[in-house]
């Protein structure tokens, strides 16, 4: 996008101070979790005074959770965890010169050679069911969550989390949908079939996410052990339980 003068000068003015080691505007020690090249990036804007256009987060019944914001961008914002997920946020920069043909966006796919570091960096030993549940909860939810303030690493182990409440009620079918609490302290997960299941965010974010990765891939474990050797048996459902409709039941609260 095409900046003012005044805007040139103080992203200039910026990276020249930490060429010459001048931390007045950036701390010098790297850090990937909380000074990376990611913050520098933000700092960067926030110094040069650029603004930012935060749309209004409603739910379904018009309840506003996070009202519009127009303006510099926030001090307390320093961007998110993996450079990627920073699209939305740098989408929403308001452009200093509107118009301007310099304005334009271009979208690239990941490197294919990416090292194996990177690689190991985002793996770990669950299945591909599992990490499906995990990447369809962010699709679902990420950018709302983010949006209510929670960090990149914080979606990540509530994703981990619903791929473990999956895993656990796996007889229930596959996840249709992921769902958020109007105050936004609980997510529901609805599958193919009854009941509702549901977690608390804050009891899911007292725990690592490695923590819920390991409690879910071992208890995939156990039940693939345990799984009779007849096949195409998805669900095994009690008497009492009702499968002639698929309407959704109270909801069951599921503990984490």
């Amino acid at each position: 996008m095409e900046v003012t003068p005044e805007q040139y000068a103080r992203l200039k003015q910026y990276g020249e101070a930490a060429v010459k080691e001048d931390w007045r505007y950036f701390k010098g020690e790297y850090n990937g979790a909380s000074n990376s090249c990611v913050d520098f990036t933000w700092g960067a804007l926030k110094h040069a005074g650029f603004e930012i256009h935060r749309p209004q987060v409603a739910v379904h019944d018009g309840t506003v959770v996070t009202p519009e914001y127009r303006g510099p961008i926030e001090s307390h914002f320093d961007g998110r965890l993996k450079p990627g997920h920073n699209k939305v946020d740098i989408q929403q920069i308001t452009a200093p010169v509107p118009g301007s043909p310099l304005n334009s966006e271009t979208t690239n796919p990941p490197p294919a050679n990416r090292s194996l570091l990177q690689h190991l960096l985002s793996e770990n030993d669950a299945s591909p069911e599992q990490r499906q549940t995990a990447e369809q909860f962010k699709e679902a939810l990420g950018e709302r969550l983010g949006m209510l303030g929670l960090s990149d690493r914080q979606v990540s182990t509530l994703a981990a989390a619903a791929a473990k409440e999956h895993t656990r009620h796996v007889g229930q079918g596959d996840v249709q949908s992921f769902h958020l609490s109007k105050d936004g302290s609980t997510i529901a997960m609805r599958q193919t079939h009854a009941p509702l299941r549901e977690f608390d965010v804050g009891t899911a974010l007292g725990r690592s996410e490695q923590s819920h990765w390991n409690e879910a891939i071992a208890m995939d474990r156990s039940r693939t052990a345990e799984a009779p050797t007849t096949q195409n048996v998805p669900y095994a459902w009690s008497s009492a339980q009702d499968t002639s409709s698929p309407a959704i039941e109270a909801p069951v609260l599921s503990r984490t």
